[in-house]
């Protein structure tokens, strides 16, 4: 795999301009540039993402439905409609109402394999990111064609993120209630959430390069190992800026989380951000995510190359 043609590591720009050149600018730091192309390349195919999210949206559902169908109806015939709700109020009856977010958690792990089409769509968008950091532009098309190149690896790629994300949370909460459910009180929850929270935006950085990867041929697994040991090898290029990723899509969805707060008093009054909230839902979907899709791309891209030209120029395997 070669440098980004279009796009250069803009630290290796900045090394051979001032070799050639003794009134050399201030360098631009590898993020900043990251996050300028992004979003520039985003707003310019704002067009192509537009249509291919809406196609993929409408083909997500499509496939959660024949999913749904797939799964639940086998089960309604075997064990009936009655014995379905039973379990369903069982389980949330074990629940006491400190306890949503156990809820929450449990709901998610149990509804994984219904998320499959989803972690399909959002790989086809890296897809596209792919292209446009290549070439500057994509075509709306092309992001239902890496459904077929890599669907199934891009499908392993997003349960191993959820698995890795909610499996060890599931199992403190687990811990917490052995052997009879108890569920956390909120002594306990004012422990525990914040720690859940630096652990979903510390794994998922970690993690934040496995789909470039399997759009570059990588398998899921050989992915999110190659994403974590780029993460290693450059943590402040990686995490600095998957935390502004974090910090640029949380802002929109502060009313969200001011609901979900029920243990502390809100981030920020619901009031400030209400009248916004359809205008930044557009703006997440139609320009933040596509650009969230290319600046990963990218760092993916240069970091790769950086690290397979060491290995190349240094002799090693």
């Amino acid at each position: 795999m070669g440098w980004p043609s279009n796009y250069p590591d803009p630290e290796d720009n900045d090394r051979r301009f001032t070799e050639t050149s003794s009134q050399a600018p201030p360098p631009q730091t590898g993020i900043i540039k990251d996050f300028k192309v992004g979003f520039t390349l985003a707003v310019r195919n704002i067009l192509s993402f537009g249509l291919a999210m809406l196609g993929i949206l409408l083909v997500s559902l499509v496939l959660l439905v024949v999913i749904l169908l797939v799964v639940v109806v086998p089960v309604l015939i075997t064990l009936g409609l009655p014995f379905l709700i039973w379990l369903l109020e069982s389980i949330v009856a074990g629940f006491s109402e400190t306890s949503g977010l156990a809820l929450v958690l449990l709901v998610l792990f149990l509804v994984l394999p219904l998320l499959a089409p989803f972690f399909i769509a959002l790989g086809a968008l890296f897809g596209m990111a792919r292209e446009i950091v290549e070439s500057d532009g994509t075509q709306a098309e092309s992001a239902f064609s890496w459904y077929g190149k890599r669907g199934l690896s891009l499908l392993g790629g997003g349960l191993l993120h959820a698995l890795i994300t909610l499996a060890p949370i599931i199992f403190a909460f687990l811990s917490i209630s052995y052997p009879v459910w108890n569920p956390p009180t909120d002594a306990e929850l004012e422990i525990l959430i914040p720690l859940i929270i630096i652990w979903i935006v510390l794994v998922n950085g970690m993690l934040s390069l496995t789909f470039p990867g399997i759009i570059d041929g990588l398998s899921a697994v050989r992915a999110a190992g190659r994403s974590i040991r780029l993460t290693c090898q450059f943590p402040g290029r990686v995490l600095g800026a998957w935390f502004i990723i974090v910090l640029i899509v949380g802002v929109p969805l502060l009313p969200v989380f001011n609901e979900l707060a029920f243990l502390w008093r809100p981030l920020m009054p619901a009031v400030f951000l209400e009248p916004y909230r359809p205008l930044a839902i557009l703006a997440l979907v139609f320009i933040v995510i596509p650009a969230v899709s290319i600046v990963l791309t990218r760092i993916y891209m240069i970091l790769a190359a950086k690290v397979d030209a060491t290995y190349t120029h240094g002799g090693g395997d």
